[in-house]
């Protein structure tokens, strides 16, 4: 099974934190967006739900241990520190 990195980063210069989902087995996919009002946390379950609504948008799904795209690949939130 494959895995797709979905990163959380903090933007200094625009004070907003950006998730960035890496681009499918295809090359196609990579999308970025900003997570309004996130505090860095993917544990807060606020935080996973804003996560989880932008991943969604995209066509990554909630599943049993976590978030799949279309493909069924696996997705990998990973949170970068400020």
């Amino acid at each position: 099974m494959t895995n797709r990195l979905a990163r959380t980063t903090y933007w200094r210069h625009h004070r907003v934190w950006r998730l960035r989902l890496d681009p499918d087995a295809t090359g196609a996919g990579d999308k970025v967006g900003d997570l309004i009002g996130f505090s860095g946390n993917i544990h807060d379950p606020d935080d996973e739900l804003k996560v989880t609504m932008l991943l969604s948008a995209w066509g990554v799904r909630p599943a049993p241990g976590g978030w799949r795209d279309e493909d069924g690949t696996r997705v990998v939130p990973v949170v970068k520190l400020k």
